[in-house]
Order: structure tokens, then sequence, then C-alpha cells
């Protein structure tokens, strides 16, 4: 007897060095590689060896992880399975499946697919679900096995979690840098500096509230017959907007080079190209004007751009709405252009949706409305100081909250 006691003993203790030696090697696998689904095979090897089991399964609702082994579940099946894994709560830390209340959903399903326990593994404050069979032999687990499967879980758990977050440490790195090369790419096609115009005086503030943004303005080569200056709202925020952006604005480039006479002309053939690479379903406003300075003349095209103002001498104000659809959507869309004969002292005033939608503590717009007011009654400025005078106003209207859009202004004015 006392032998037969000692030889089990003998087992017992090759067993549990066994186990040690499992979780050991287990527990420096686990960070060999910063990958989800490793780690899962690694603990479910280890779990499915060391007890025999012939399934298993982690849930893991917080971070949509559901992974299983030894049954097959069709994509609507999971759905539902682990739907009715959200609705269950374990009254202890490991249950068996057949205690459940027999009116839950994902009882019938549990033993359907001979999930026999449930263990419920707590970490860092996030609980995850975690379903075992019998053993191959059909022996029910103990209470040991079923300790030793809670005990490597919750090792496996935290090594999945600090995984997830090291991925989004790498991932949100990524982001950055790539956000960084497109700033900056952003920032070397803005114009370098505000050329000198015969007969006018030219000033833009351009102010992104992302680090990269759907706003941008733009000064092409002169021309023989004037200036080309373009303002322009891409759909969107961020890292696509500037992209966008760019390429749109890489078309504009080209087609200026074309030389083509007529404006309206001019902005359809943008607009086909610019469809393109949108493939029409995402879109940019453009306001484009084409200045003469010697002649003191503008010609615009609106494509769907927030309709700019001019200010005559009297105070009268013209809202330039002459043109057509928004570019990026129709690639067969015409344009009109309208001539403006501008007199000394006249403003033309192009923004983008930003500065009018300004908010104050109340939500109150500034409103374009007040902008047209307030270029009325500054309008004898030059226009780096009425973009002064505009800016402050907006400020003090926003009462240092932060603006919910990108915010470009350009002031063109004729001068004597």
């Amino acid at each position: 007897m006392e032998e037969a006691g000692n030889g089990r003993l003998i087992r017992e203790l090759k067993l549990k060095r066994l186990q040690f030696n499992s979780i050991s090697e287990f527990s420096s696998t686990l960070y060999s590689s910063f990958d989800i689904d490793h780690i899962v095979r690694v603990f479910f090897s280890t779990i499915m060896g060391q007890l025999g089991v012939s399934r298993i399964f982690l849930y893991d609702r917080e971070n949509g992880i559901f992974r299983k082994r030894g049954f097959s579940l069709s994509g609507e099946n999971e759905s539902l399975f682990t739907t009715g894994l959200d609705g269950v709560i374990l009254k202890n830390e490991i249950q068996r499946a057949e205690e459940l209340p027999a009116k839950t959903e994902v009882r019938g399903k549990l033993l359907k697919y001979r999930i026999h326990y449930l263990i419920r593994v707590e970490t860092g404050g996030k609980t995850v679900i975690m379903g075992l069979g019998l053993r191959f032999n059909r022996h029910e687990l103990g209470r040991e096995d079923l300790d030793l499967a809670a005990f490597v879980a919750r090792f496996a758990m935290i090594a999945v979690n600090n995984t997830i977050m090291v991925n989004r440490i790498i991932e949100s790195q990524r982001i950055e840098h790539e956000i960084g090369i497109a700033r900056d790419i952003q920032h070397s096609l803005l114009p370098q500096k505000i050329p000198e115009l015969e007969n006018f005086d030219l000033c833009v503030e351009y102010r992104p509230i992302h680090e990269v943004g759907g706003d941008y303005y733009d000064i092409l080569r002169r021309r023989r017959d004037g200036c080309p200056i373009l303002i322009a709202d891409v759909e969107g925020k961020g890292l696509p907007a500037a992209l966008l952006a760019a390429s749109s604005q890489a078309v504009f480039h080209v087609v200026n080079d074309l030389f083509i006479s007529s404006s309206s002309r001019f902005v359809a053939k943008a607009n086909s190209l610019i469809c393109d690479f949108t493939h029409c379903d995402r879109f940019i406003t453009v306001f484009w004007m084409l200045v003469d300075g010697p002649r003191r003349r503008v010609t615009y095209v609106n494509a769907g751009h927030e309709p700019p103002f001019r200010i005559d001498t009297r105070g009268r104000v013209q809202r330039l709405s002459c043109g057509g659809f928004l570019a990026g959507f129709m690639p067969d869309a015409e344009y009109e252009q309208e001539e403006l004969e501008m007199e000394p002292g006249e403003v033309i005033v192009a923004f983008t949706d930003g500065v009018v939608e300004v908010e104050d503590a109340e939500g109150n717009e500034f409103g374009r409305k007040r902008l047209e007011d307030l270029t009325v009654a500054n309008r004898t400025l030059c226009a780096r100081d009425l973009i002064d005078r505009i800016l402050a106003e907006v400020d003090a209207f926003a009462g240092g909250r932060a603006y919910r859009d990108d915010f470009t202004l350009l002031v063109l004015k004729s001068h004597g």
C-alpha cells in the first residue's frame, strides 16, 4: 500500500513538473511576437495539451476577439454565439454550462457544441469568458484542472492586452509619421510668397485646424492674360482631404500650363480630370479667378464654393456665384464665367465656410452677413490691414474657443 501511495505521489509530482515546465515555456513564448493570433494559438495548444480537452474558445467582447478550436461555426452562427455570451452572467469564476438558467439562449448552443465549462477571466478591470469541453476521453475536468486553465488564461490575456496597447502605439506612430509627411507636402505646395500684382493688393490668411486640412489656396504661374488665383475646400478632414487637395492642386497646375484662355473651359477641364481620381464620389469646391492687373479686370468661376463677395466704392455688396456645380462629381459639367471691371478701392473677399461658421459661447455663428458688414465698414483699409481687422473680430467673437473647421480668408483690393 505504501509503495502504491509513493508511486501515485511520484506520478503527480511528475505531472506537476510537466505542467510547470509547460507554463514556463508558455510564458516565455507569449512575448516572442506581438501578434494576438500567435498568443491565442500558443495558449490553446498549452491548455489542450495539458488538460487533454477536445474544444476551447476565448471571447473578449471589449476588444472584439473571439477565437475557438475543436469546433466550427458559420459566420451567422458565430455572431449569434457571441451575442448570446454577451448576456451571460457567471455567478462564480468557474461554472458548468449545464448550470446556466434553462431559458438562457446560449446554454443550448454551448451544449450543442459540447462546451461544458465556462471560466470568467478578469485582468486589468476587463472580463473575458473562456469555454472548455471535456477531455478527449470524455472524462470530466477536476477543479485543479479548471484552476490551471484560469491561471494560464490570465497570463494569455495580459499578453493580449499588452499586444493591443503596443500595436496601438505603433499604429499611432505610423499615422503620426504619415501625417507629418502629408503636412510637409501640403505646406510645400502653398505659395511661398504673395506676388505683387499691378493695380491690385492681395493678402491671404490660412489656418488649418488639423495638422493637415482640406482648405487650400494657390497662386498659379502668371499667364499673358493675368494671374490665376484660386481658393478651395476639399471634402473631409485630415490625411484623406490633404491628399485630395494635393492631387487637385496638381491638376490645376497642369491645366494652367495648357494655357486654356477661357476661365469657364479651364475649370471644366480641371473638373473632368479631378473626376478621374475621385471616381465621382468625392468633391471639392473651387473659386477660381484670373486677375488682369493692367486692365483692372477679374474673371471668375465659382464651382460650388461659398460665394465670395465684391464691395464697390459705395459699399454695395455683390455675391460672386456665377459658375456651376462643385468639382469632382460630374465629369461633363459645364461652367459659366463673369468678368468684373474693378474700380480703385473695390474689394473682393473670398473665404472657406470655416470663417463664417466660427461660433460664440451660445453656439451662434459669425455668419457671412457679419463678415460682409465688417468688410464694408473697413473697406478703405489695405488688404493686410483688412484681414487683420476681420481676424480680430472673428477671434473676439469666438472668445478663445477653437475653430470647428479649416479657415482660409483671401482679400483682393484694387488700388489707385
